[in-house]
């Protein structure tokens, strides 16, 4: 065990407090930790939500007596893994930090919903970075500290008003960007081309390096504020066509023209030119 995870657990023991830990359900190490523990000292957090028939492979947050338990020295051992996370609470009841963390697991619009993946350490430490202090109590409900993995070492963070408080609307957390967004779209874009406009791609390599032209590209459209995935296959699709081909298109935006004009008139443009909708 590295020396983090046991001073902060022996801070929070002196402090009166009791250490949880938040787990992947599927890690080998969840079912050695369940086995000696009863049911009141841990909870799957899917049970009881709309994602209850996931609740065998869902996260679980279970109580811990002490930090040298095989299992767990197993994970502590492999932080990389990502395996979850640290918490200590004011208590053993595990029915409030149960209840605040299946308040935000589902995000979005009913019938559009998606998971947070708030038990990943990787999602933790993106949130803890980017929330401002007086937003972090909303976001860790009555967890008093955490201690987390990320980027090769281990932290840990308080909470600066440990209790029970509602979802913001927006919940700050669900804005914080990914540090990986932008090598993430490239790399869909480029896979993209290669499987409908392959040619083309090929092309392009004998000449310039697809991933330099498509950096070009993409700074073009966050200059255009062209965001929507509609319009960045357009300008993708035709800037391709128009390195490797006869095509033309005057793509600068007039004077003043907002954003949602300029790419109506570009794309009338095209097909008046003689383009067609895929």
């Amino acid at each position: 065990m590295q020396d983090m995870p046991g001073q902060w657990a022996a801070q929070q023991h002196q402090a009166g407090r009791r250490l949880c830990l938040i787990l992947e359900g599927n890690n080998e190490a969840c079912q050695p930790l369940l086995a000696t523990r009863d049911v009141s000292q841990y909870r799957s957090l899917y049970a009881e939500t709309d994602l209850a028939e996931l609740a065998g492979e869902g996260p679980v947050i279970l109580l811990l007596e002490q930090m040298n338990e095989p299992a767990l020295l197993g994970l502590l051992q492999q932080p990389e893994n990502n395996w979850g996370w640290l918490g200590s609470l004011p208590s053993e009841d595990l029915a409030v930090v149960t209840r605040h963390w299946r308040d935000r697991l589902l995000v979005g619009l009913e019938g559009t919903q998606s998971m947070y993946r708030f038990h990943d350490n990787r999602t933790l430490a993106r949130a803890l970075a980017y929330l401002r202090p007086e937003h972090r109590p909303a976001f860790l409900g009555p967890l008093v500290s955490v201690c987390y993995w990320h980027e090769e070492h281990w932290c840990m963070a308080d909470n600066p008003a440990p209790g029970e408080h509602p979802v913001p609307a927006p919940a700050p957390w669900l804005n914080t960007p990914n540090p990986n967004a932008e090598a993430i779209l490239h790399a869909n874009i480029l896979r993209y081309l290669l499987t409908e406009h392959s040619e083309d791609l090929v092309a392009l390599a004998e000449f310039q390096d697809p991933r330099v032209w498509l950096v070009q590209v993409l700074e073009q459209a966050r200059a255009w504020q062209w965001r929507e995935p509609e319009q960045l296959a357009f300008l993708v699709v035709r800037r391709l066509e128009e390195a490797t081909r006869s095509s033309v298109i005057r793509w600068q935006p007039l004077v003043g023209e907002e954003p949602g004009d300029h790419f109506e008139r570009v794309v009338a443009q095209w097909k008046l030119t003689g383009g067609k909708d895929e």
